[in-house]
């Protein structure tokens, strides 16, 4: 399928935040290597209330959809985690023109505006130990398989992969944001938090896709 409709970002997205709730325990594990270990908590509550928001109206414009999702996490979570993956949703669907459905490029351009408002917001690059180093090849991989037409399925599948091996990349790096700077080295050997959380939610995605379109 060529296009994702509201209803079917709406649904998508509403699985996305099941995933995430369920993985609630992983996503702290994840986090108290190098961490404080309560990421996951501030995701599942984050992602509760936005299934709730999206559950209680229609939509008929996917970015509406997007956006309800960034803005809900924003005001829920609070603190650097609540932006980043407020952002992630809202930074690319903020101000655009209402649309029933929106193609793969158009999919691929939510993520990337986000990625270059997450990076201008936290001053984080490729390398730094931060969800950049899974977003930038998500972008890339995003925007590779809407140009070469592939459909919404193996898109994310693709994705997803992508996620996967910015996760893995990270744990060679050491932090330079956040509290992991504080570790030095000893952060290495660990993948960055909101890296996993990523892989978290593009699983998600591409399972909901290959069932649903």
């Amino acid at each position: 399928m060529a296009v994702l409709s509201a209803a079917q970002a709406k649904a998508m997205m509403m699985a996305v935040a099941q995933a995430v709730i369920e993985n609630k325990e992983f996503l702290c594990e994840a986090d108290r290597n190098i961490g404080d270990g309560d990421h996951g908590i501030g995701m599942a509550n984050g992602f509760e209330a936005a299934y709730n928001e999206l559950s209680s109206k229609e939509f008929t414009d996917v970015y509406q959809v997007f956006s309800t999702v960034g803005r809900t996490m924003i005001k829920v979570m609070g603190g650097a985690s609540g932006i980043i993956f407020g952002l992630l949703f809202y930074a690319g669907a903020k101000n655009m023109p209402p649309k029933e459905e929106i193609t793969q490029a158009e999919f691929a351009e939510i993520f990337n505006k986000a990625c270059l408002e997450i990076k201008a917001k936290g001053q984080a690059n490729l390398g730094d130990k931060t969800l950049i180093d899974a977003l930038v090849p998500i972008v890339e991989s995003m925007q590779k398989s809407a140009a070469d037409g592939v459909s919404f399925p193996t898109m994310l599948e693709a994705a997803y992969q992508a996620a996967e091996q910015g996760k893995e990349a990270s744990k060679n790096y050491i932090a330079k944001l956040g509290k992991a700077k504080t570790l030095g080295e000893r952060a290495i050997g660990y993948p960055d938090a909101g890296c996993v959380s990523l892989t978290v939610i593009l699983r998600a995605m591409a399972d909901w896709a290959s069932q649903n379109l």
